[in-house]
Formats: structure tokens, sequence, C-alpha cells
């Protein structure tokens, strides 16, 4: 098989090939065809291959016509939803219009982007809003109810992505009773996981992908959420110890305490008297839950849970919560006694009493996993976004559990993204995620984009230490300056709030053209904004250093506020450069520095998409010049030039800002 494959993949993209009858402008990449020569052999060999695939190179198609000719059932794992859809709806319907090869494929996501016909039918009879300006998005909502045949709310257009109500109709697991349901049988959940169990290619997102391999691991005999499949691709893999992370770990959050004594209100409002002993239990709950998560930590993002006994206000709120939780099952517990001796309550519907008793208890089983004693191999951590708390315990490194519940499985494994090697190595990535010990395949495709005569570095000279205080001022200066250069078509990336804040502050109403800040809008409205003005600024931090992919004169300059080193003080980041310390290494040059390289390869690699972009990418940190370790950094970064002249940037866009677009070939894949 392992000749066969090859040789009809290799033919697959030859010219005149399959693939270039359906794409325009199509050439063969040789990158593209190494690739997918080395995957091919792989799944014939039943290998793990890790391959670094540089932006333009295909990647998508690479790993696609392999699986597909292969004719094995695979899992696709991707970074997020909208990748998701961009996989379904755009490459793989040129790999079945191409190959002319039969196959069945489904994508699957997490429950709570399902609708519940059991929570809608109880919704829509009597509509309640935590926000009054949402019931405007009820006939909308009434409608895709009515008529989708999947359940996935996104096929609800106009439903925002901050949608609270979504919440009470959703399926999620904790709000699932199937064996009292009445509607299991025309469950969207279900149905899709019987699709899924039959279809060739299962499309899913790393967090639905972790979310299963947690749950097999914890619970031996647990429902499968996911089919076992016979090939599995990582894509934008880079992510996958973070998403590890949060699915081996356990959390609890201030939102989850407040529904569940919400509910519990709702449920006895409806029940009658036999029910009215759980409300008290369920408002002290609710009270002592908003005390422990409003006290906790400062301001906005990541703070560290204190140690037992180390806080002891911190410690006696946590204890009242878990008194408060005990004394909520108790109550629920003795109510749902009485309703088996004599028959439902009025007004419960059936199951009901059970779900919110496993809720409860539910709850209470991972607050005391939450506080259990300190251990060395895990963190305690809490994080604060707008209103939302939540508490989360993590493991410091996922490398021995997925070496011990992933990489053991004898399925050929594919894990690609453009950014996984430091220096061309890619043995930081692999120890990162527990490979260090497996006999895995290697694979580096460099980028085959004109770097060199396309792109500018400008790292500009005299901005103070991003450290001091005058640097986000200062900051906003040389950005205004860098965007009167380029005429805007900026992404600009920070690495905090902060300094997030100084320059829209700095730059809000001083601009000839429009400016989008991250939290004025969902993140793929300012997105979809962004990129049909030419001329637009857009400022970021976080998410927006990835998976952002804005080709042509829209996006023809990145401005990065400084070196992406995670602030040491992150609890996670914290824990992981004690656990390097302890061991006897160096925190700041194993993890800290290749970190950070990954990071800024990522924000580096939104700025030429296609054959034809051009731009600049501007680093305001001196520190990639003055500091030894800016050598890695530059070593790092696509061959181009450099430069500390701004007169140099302005030169560059005259040159490039007068020239026709090339038409130079399109991405395959």
């Amino acid at each position: 098989m392992t000749m066969e494959l090859a040789k009809s993949v290799r033919a697959a993209f030859s010219p005149g090939g399959p693939i270039s009858a359906v794409l325009a402008r199509f050439e063969p990449r040789p990158g593209q065809v190494r690739m997918a020569a080395a995957w091919s052999d792989a799944i014939s060999r039943g290998e793990v291959l890790v391959a670094e695939a540089a932006t333009g190179i295909g990647k998508t198609l690479a790993y696609l016509v392999p699986v597909v000719l292969s004719g094995r059932k695979a899992i696709l794992s991707t970074g997020t939803r909208t990748l998701q859809q961009q996989l379904v709806e755009n490459d793989i319907p040129v790999v079945r219009e191409a190959l002319r090869v039969p196959f069945s494929c489904v994508i699957v996501k997490g429950r709570a982007n399902y609708l519940c016909r059991r929570r809608w039918n109880r919704f829509a009879a009597q509509p309640l809003f935590e926000f009054a300006r949402e019931a405007r998005h009820f006939d909308r909502m009434q409608a895709f109810a009515e008529t989708t045949r999947t359940g996935d709310v996104s096929e609800c257009p106009g439903i925002p992505d901050d949608f609270r109500a979504w919440g009470e109709v959703n399926a999620r697991s904790e709000m699932c009773n199937a064996g009292a349901c009445a509607e299991e049988d025309r469950c969207y959940l279900r149905e899709v996981r019987r699709r899924a169990a039959e279809a060739d290619l299962v499309v899913v997102n790393h967090h639905l992908f972790f979310a299963d391999l947690a749950l097999r691991a914890k619970a031996e005999g647990a429902p499968d959420v996911l089919p076992l499949p016979d090939v599995v691709v990582l894509d934008e893999a880079h992510g996958i110890e973070e998403v590890a992370s949060v699915f081996f770990g356990v959390s609890v959050s201030l939102w989850r305490a407040q529904e569940l004594c919400r509910d519990v209100v709702r449920a006895c409002g409806r029940a009658g008297e036999g029910w009215r002993p759980a409300l008290p239990a369920a408002e002290a709950l609710r009270q002592a839950a908003e005390t422990l998560f409003g006290a906790a930590g400062e301001g906005q993002g990541r703070f560290i849970l204190p140690a037992s006994s180390s806080d002891p206000s911190f410690d006696s709120r946590s204890e009242e919560v878990a008194r408060a939780g005990e004394a909520l099952s108790l109550a629920l517990s003795v109510c749902q006694g009485r309703r088996d001796a004599g028959g439902d309550p009025p007004g419960l519907p059936p199951g009901d009493a059970e779900l919110l008793l496993r809720r409860a208890r539910s709850f209470g089983e991972d607050l005391s996993e939450l506080f259990s004693p300190a251990s060395g191999s895990t963190v305690a951590w809490g994080e604060r976004r707008g209103h939302s708390v939540v508490f989360c315990r993590t493991p410091v490194e996922v490398s021995g559990v997925l070496a011990s519940t992933l990489w053991r499985e004898s399925v050929p494994f594919l894990l690609t993204s453009a950014t996984l090697s430091i220096s061309r190595n890619l043995s930081y990535f692999r120890e990162r995620v527990g490979l260090g010990g497996v006999d895995a395949r290697e694979l580096i495709v460099d980028n085959e984009f004109d770097f060199a005569r396309k792109a500018l570095v400008y790292v500009p000279s005299g901005l103070p230490d991003p450290g001091e205080e005058g640097f986000p001022p200062a900051a906003a200066r040389e950005t205004a300056a860098i965007l009167a250069l380029s005429g805007g078509g900026a992404l600009i990336l920070c690495t905090s709030y902060r300094t997030l804040g100084a320059l829209e502050e700095a730059l809000r109403g001083s601009l000839p053209f429009t400016l989008y800040v991250q939290g004025e809008a969902p993140r793929m409205h300012l997105l979809r904004a962004f990129r049909e003005e030419e001329d637009a600024v857009l400022i970021g931090t976080g998410t927006f250093w990835e998976g952002i992919d804005v080709p042509g004169e829209s996006l023809r300059c990145v401005i990065i506020d400084k070196l992406p080193f995670a602030p040491p003080a992150d609890p996670v980041v914290a824990a992981r450069i004690r656990a390097i310390r302890e061991r006897g290494g160096d925190p700041f040059a194993e993890y800290q520095v290749p970190e950070a390289v990954l990071a800024l390869r990522q924000g580096v690699g939104r700025l030429l998409r296609r054959g034809d972009d051009f731009g600049v990418v501007a680093i305001l940190d001196h520190r990639v010049f003055s500091r030894a370790y800016g050598a890695v950094f530059r070593k790092n970064l696509p061959e181009m030039p450099w430069t500390r002249e701004r007169d140099a940037v302005k030169e560059f866009f005259l040159r490039f800002r007068r020239r026709e677009p090339t038409g130079e070939k399109e991405d395959n894949g």
C-alpha cells in the first residue's frame, strides 16, 4: 500500500493532475508535494509525523489528499470552529471535486453549539431573557428552531457571540437527561454523533478532541463523544498543549453556580410547596459563591488561587461555598425523596429533580477537586474577564498525560502548523506535547514567499525599554508615524491590555482612516469589517496574534508592541518556570524564549498570505537588537531585510504601493 498511496498522491499534485484541474492558476509546489508524500508514508507505516509547513505551502490539501486516497476513517482536528467551517466549506469540496473518490464528511462541534429540543420547547412557552435587549432575537431563534436540520447555532445568522439566552436552550451535558427526555429520538446531538460514527472524515476542533480524550482517560467505560479513527490530523498543532491542559484539569465558574441556583428557584416555583426547602439553600449558595469569586484576584486577567490556609479569609470563603453546595444537594435529595414517595409534584417535568441533583453534586465534586491539597504537578488559578470569573486547577505540564493517553494509540498522527520549530529544530515542541520518547518522523517545509523582496522588518531606535513607564505613549507616537507611511492597512498586535488601551486612547480620533479595537464588537465582525476596508487599522491582543487570514492590501503592515514574552506572574507560566528550575533547568532559555519566539512567528505570519502580498513588520522593542537573546528571534523569522530607519519604511511603501497587483499564483489550499 505504501508505494500505491505515495504514487497516487504525487499524481494528484502533478501538472495537469486532478488538483490543477479544479484550482485556478494552480502551480506545482515542491513543499506541498514533500509534505503530502511524507504524510502518505506515515499513514501507510502507522507513524507519527510532525510537520511544520510555512504559510502559502498549501498544507490543508497536503494532508487532505493522502487521507482521502488512503480510504481510512479520519478525525481532522483544527484550532477553532471558524477553521472547521473553512475546512468543510472550502477545502474538502475542492478535494471531493478533484479526486472523484466517494467519501462522507461530517462536522462535529461541542454540545453547547447544538439546540436541545426539550429545553427549546420549555423556553419558547415562556421566554425568559436575562438581558432585555436579547428579546429582539426571539423571532430569529424561533425561525431557526422550526427549520434547522442540524440544530447547529452557526446556522442562525444574527445571533451575537455573547448571546446569553442561547445557554437556555443548548445541549450542554449538565443540562441533559437523555433517559427521561421525550425528544431523545429527535435529538440533534444524537444524530450528529450517529453520522460521525458512519462518516469517513470527522471534522472537529481541539477543544472537542481533547474533551473526548480526557473523558476517556478519566472515566473508563464513559460514552464516546467521537468515534475511534484510523488516522488523526491535528492542524494548528502549536495550540494543543494549552487546550489539553484545560481538559485534563477542572474548572468552576461563578456563572455555573449562579445558573444552578437560578434553575433551582425556577423549578421550585413550578413544583409547589414540597420543594420550598430548597429555596434558602439555593440562595445561600448563590451568596457564598458571589462573595468568594467576587473577592478573588485583582483587576482583569489571570491570578493565582491562594494555597489552603495561606489566606485564612479565602480559605473560609471557599469552605463556606463547599458547605452551601452540600446543603443544596441535601435539600434537593430530600425533595426528590418526597417526590419518589408521592409522585412528581405539580408542574415539575419528569427528570428535572434528578437533573438538578446531579448538577449540584457535580458542582460539589468539582469544587472539592479544585481546592484539593496543593500538588507540584498541578496549579490552581483564576481568571476574570469582565463580569465572568472562573477558578481552574490544571496540570503544570501535559507531556506525561499525552504520552500515556494519546501517542500510545497505534494510529498514524499528523501534527502540523506553520510554527512548531525553534531554529529549525522540532525538539522543543515534541517535548512539550509528550513526543520526546516517541519515534516520530519530522519535516520542515520552508516558506516559498519572496520575503527578501516583498517584506521589511523595522525596529525603531530611541524608544524606551518596554518595561518603562514612558513606553506606551512613545509606542503610540511611533505607531502613528508608521501608519502615516503605510496609509493604514495595519494590524497592531499588543502583548497587554495596558498597551492596547494606551494605543487606542492615542489613536482614536486622530487617524484619517477607520480604527477597530478588540472588544468593541465580536472578533469575527471586526475581522470582516477590517478585510472589507483597504485602509483600516485593527488593534488586538491575545487571539488576534494567530488564525487571521487577510490577504491583499487590507493588511500591508503588522505592528508588534514588544517581544511576546508571557508575563512571569501568570500562574500557569510561573508554575512551569518553577518546575523547570526545580529540575535544574534554565526556565528563560528552555521555556520563556522558545514560547516567545513561536508567538512572534505567529504574529509575523499574519503579513504575507499569498504570492502578491507585500508589507512591513514593525517591532517596537529594541531588545531584538540590544539583548543577546534577540539573535534567536531574528534567526527564527523569514529571511528579509531589517532596518532601524523610518525613511526605509517610507521608501518601501512608496515603491510597492505604486505597483499594480502582479497576479501571482494563488494558494494551493
